[in-house]
């Protein structure tokens, strides 16, 4: 099956990558050996062996990023013999002849809602597209049930495929990992505010932030800002960890959550869509806390107290959450949907 995916948030070389490149590169690693895999992208490309990439000029700009770039990867379409169009995002004028699977990585209108001037408004305006795409694509999928609620999805296929294996060696100073930006959506300061007002309490706490390099002056000078870091370099952050904190305004599923939780750490973040959906998975005990303000402070403060190492029985209901998602997530179960496209727009015909 000739497969292509419009992923302009695919990884670029020496850039920082959020959640859905990351996550598309790994999924494209994994589905390549199943169909013939080309993946629309921008100049720049980490490339990947077995998969052909067609680039597109790297945008400049909010409007080119997100309207200028859709409409090329839409015309780019047109030049390929494609069974089935996996979109990521990014489908503006698509031909209508092309089975089309949508991925709702969260949405917009989420993200609007906790944000604001500019960035509001074309949050509202992407909504717009989005529901546009929605009523074009022959199979929808979302990646938790707020997509699936707002767009009408037929299936939930979570964005996971696991983490590097590596050693579970806490360090012997407490510390706790960020992945993200200072501002926005992320709100990196306040997992900085958290873990200084413990400091401030004289405890001995380290905050390492995986996040982009030019972010990096923004966090104080005790803070351990890491970029353009490697899954397995991420993986031996959280291996060392005693937790990680995702105080997240908005998250449509989020992956960092389930990276810490894979490692064995406990989790502390906010309330939104993606964490609530998670916690509403787990059976047992899981060690994810879900809270804002003072009570954020007071949950990490708590799991510091108590030391780096989970019980067996959060242990276990963090393990059973982790295998429900792979299990739900698979490749294969992608491959399906791509068929069951091809079949509903064949008998359309």
């Amino acid at each position: 099956m000739r497969v292509t995916w419009i992923a302009l948030e695919w990884p670029r070389v020496g850039m920082h990558s959020g959640g859905v490149g990351r996550y598309v590169q790994r999924l494209a690693e994994r589905t390549r050996a199943l169909v013939d895999l080309t993946v629309i992208c921008f100049e720049g490309a980490v490339p990947m062996e077995g998969v052909r990439l067609v680039t597109l000029p790297a945008p400049r700009g909010r409007v080119g990023r997100y309207y200028g770039s859709a409409i090329r990867a839409s015309r780019a379409v047109r030049g390929l013999a494609a069974d089935v169009v996996h979109s990521h995002g990014d489908d503006v004028l698509l031909p209508a002849e092309v089975p089309l699977v949508r991925t709702f990585y969260g949405s917009s209108l989420g993200e609007a809602r906790t944000s604001r001037g500019l960035r509001r408004l074309n949050h509202y305006v992407l909504a717009l597209l989005e529901r546009r795409s929605a009523g074009r694509a022959t199979v929808k999928l979302g990646i938790a049930p707020e997509s699936v609620e707002l767009m009408g999805c037929d299936a939930v296929l979570p964005p996971y495929f696991g983490v590097p294996p590596v050693p579970r060696e806490p360090s012997a100073t407490p510390s706790v990992v960020f992945i993200g930006s200072f501002g926005g959506r992320k709100q990196g300061h306040v997992a900085q505010a958290a873990v200084e007002a413990l400091r401030a309490e004289g405890r001995e706490i380290d905050l390492i932030v995986v996040g982009p390099k030019d972010d990096a002056d923004a966090w104080q000078p005790w803070v351990q800002h890491r970029a353009g870091l490697a899954d397995h370099e991420v993986a031996a952050l959280l291996g060392r960890a005693w937790a990680l904190v995702s105080p997240s305004a908005y998250e449509g599923f989020g992956i960092p959550v389930l990276e810490g939780l894979d490692h064995g750490l406990p989790v502390v973040a906010h309330p939104n869509p993606g964490s609530e959906y998670l916690r509403s998975l787990a059976s047992g005990p899981l060690p994810l806390d879900l809270a804002t303000g003072a009570a954020f402070t007071a949950a990490l403060r708590t799991r510091i107290e108590a030391g780096p190492q989970l019980s067996e029985a959060e242990l276990q209901a963090s393990r059973a959450l982790i295998e429900e998602v792979l299990r739900e997530g698979s490749p294969e179960r992608l491959v399906a949907f791509y068929a069951d496209a091809v079949e509903r727009a064949r008998s359309r015909a």
